[in-house]
């Protein structure tokens, strides 16, 4: 399929002010740290030194944190029963795995009985049967199974009414979310969330499993202050699992999340966890070499398949498993779940892109062919080609059920404050959204998210934008450089991967590899006229258009290829255009 191409957005070069400041600094290096705003001396240096005995705040910061760690103690210690209540994404499922592996170890050290006797259990709502959230449903469940205390992971915050059921049929909630507030969040609830009104913690952007973390590591720490044997350290040996969700849940790798995701890297790479040995042979990885983009591409995408078209108990499940032949069929039960996903994706993505009214400034899609767990898949791939917000609606029962993506800048939950009135429910990020409807409300609702896009369109609306960190000459890219740019990893939000601009290079060769001959090897010549290998993932579909003696521009990303034990400077493409 032919890729879009985009308009490029060049930074502007880093003021020689700066560049004189640090001269210790490539220049190369320096320009991608002023485009990512980190500029002050104290920056720079936290930024390339993360370091987790210092950096890491303290989970005490949060306010409600020690209320939230007694009531937790209080309930193993009593004999009550606890209910982790997670989500069905990666970030819901690693966030639970992570305080069912805590909870789970404070009662091996302390011997307390709590999992033999079945009193510490975990729910995950079904996407298309119980929707976002803490359900009523759930709720009256929790209460048949004579639950004292409701943990939520990964949401919680939106649901007033859901807790209010719980405290009125005699439970207690605590919430541990990330989520943007509603209008109104419970004041009977234990929060931990770090963006509530008032809250002390000083990093506001971890995503849920980065706040279930943080409730671990209190956890351990008021153990060990009753002498319990929990060793100073145990809590890094979650921090696989905050790697994996940090990256999914796309929360910005700045500021704490960096520190968190440079030694989770280091954790995923040499976690003994059976359930995620089994994931990373199941999708054909290595341990020990494993990147943000493993996380994004290969490990994400298998937890997040379950709870879109399946149940996102095997995910969860998978992390819990002890058991290595368990955990292998397990893992091939995702790989099975995620090729029925991207397959469905796709069929869904085709219908939705001859559906479209590509002149209105809110894409809205009605397909209730769509499963409800791919919709919002479908609506980042039309937000990324449109360059537009984006939603896709589909009937769950007797409401419809939409998932909505858009550009950067958009504002969804804004959006959705302008016409609750017409809403059964709804809410989200700001570039990202989930919602519920009833099907007379439609018209109305996609009519006031239009108004509310046009109103709020940019100049760069309906383009899609890839931003350029500087221009760089191909034969200037070294082994000395690549070390040096590798010095920005780990990258994600925030930290995106670097992209470098060569201004009119000239085409040698271009040639499909791969086994189905979609990818683009080209060969091109550079002002200094030495040659240069690139490769273009997906791009086979140019190698016809390009012809020796061609003209080009290109975008590109700096990396290293790894084969039969030789290394060499991989030059991947990004995007081309041709100068006339």
């Amino acid at each position: 399929m032919k890729k879009q191409t985009a308009t490029w957005n060049l930074h502007t070069p880093v003021e020689e002010d700066a560049l004189r400041q640090f001269p210790e600094l490539d220049p190369v290096l320096m320009q991608l740290l002023w485009n990512r705003g980190i500029r002050s001396q104290e920056e720079i240096y936290a930024f390339f030194n993360p370091d987790y005995g210092t950096d890491l705040h303290d989970p005490f910061l949060f306010r409600q944190m020690k209320s939230v760690v007694k009531r937790i103690y209080q309930a193993l210690e009593k004999g009550e029963t606890i209910v982790i209540h997670g989500d069905y994404d990666a970030d819901g499922i690693c966030g639970t795995a992570v305080l069912v592996t805590a909870i789970k170890e404070i009662c091996r050290r302390t011997g307390i009985k709590a999992f033999e006797e079945e009193r510490v259990r975990w729910y995950l709502p079904s996407r298309e049967g119980d929707g976002y959230g803490m359900s009523y449903a759930a709720v009256e469940t929790f209460k048949e199974m004579e639950v004292n205390l409701i943990i939520t992971v990964d949401c919680g915050i939106a649901n007033v009414d859901e807790i209010a059921l719980a405290y009125a049929f005699g439970m207690e909630v605590i919430v541990v979310d990330h989520h943007q507030l509603p209008q109104t969040c419970s004041e009977l609830a234990l929060t931990v969330h770090p963006l509530v009104p008032g809250e002390t913690y000083p990093f506001k952007k971890l995503a849920a499993v980065g706040v279930a973390f943080k409730v671990a590591c209190a956890l351990y720490a008021h153990g060990r202050s009753r002498k319990a044997p929990i060793p100073l350290g145990l809590e890094k040996w979650l921090l696989d699992l905050v790697s994996i969700a940090t990256v999914t849940d796309m929360v910005p790798l700045t500021g704490e999340n960096r520190l968190l995701e440079t030694y989770g890297l280091m954790v995923l790479n040499k976690s003994k966890r059976v359930g995620l040995l089994a994931l990373m042979n199941a999708a054909g990885l290595t341990q020990g070499k494993l990147t943000t983009t493993d996380i994004g591409f290969r490990i994400g995408p298998r937890l997040n398949a379950a709870g879109r078209i399946a149940k996102a108990d095997v995910a969860l499940e998978l992390m819990l498993e002890e058991d290595e032949s368990r955990a292998d069929a397990l893992a091939e039960q995702l790989n099975q779940i995620n090729t029925e996903r991207q397959k469905l994706t796709e069929q869904s993505t085709k219908r939705a892109l001859e559906m479209v009214d590509t002149e209105a400034a809110f894409i809205a899609v009605v397909d209730h062919e769509t499963r409800v767990g791919v919709a919002g898949l479908v609506a980042g791939k039309l937000a990324q080609q449109l360059g537009k917000p984006s939603v896709v609606m589909t009937r769950v029962g007797v409401h419809v059920v939409g998932s909505g993506r858009a550009p950067s800048g958009f504002q969804f939950v804004q959006a959705m404050d302008t016409c609750r009135e017409l809403m059964v429910g709804g809410g989200g990020h700001p570039e990202a959204c989930g919602f519920t409807l009833l099907e007379p409300q439609i018209s109305a609702w996609v009519k006031a998210m239009n108004i509310f896009a046009a109103e709020h369109a940019t100049d760069d609306a309906g383009k899609t934008i890839l931003d350029v960190d500087a221009e760089l000459e191909l034969s200037d890219v070294t082994w000395e450089l690549v070390e040096r740019v590798s010095a920005m990893e780990p990258h994600g939000m925030g930290n995106p991967t670097p992209t470098f601009l060569a201004s009119g290079v000239q085409v040698i060769a271009a040639e499909t590899v791969g086994k189905t001959q979609s990818h683009l090897r080209l060969s091109v010549a550079t002002s200094t006229r030495s040659i240069r290998s690139c490769i273009g993932f997906g791009w086979g579909w140019l190698a016809e258009d390009l012809t020796m003696g061609d003209t080009i521009d290109l975008v590109y990303e700096i990396g290293v290829n790894e084969w039969n034990g030789n290394r060499e400077i991989q030059l991947q493409i990004v995007d081309i255009q041709k100068v006339s």
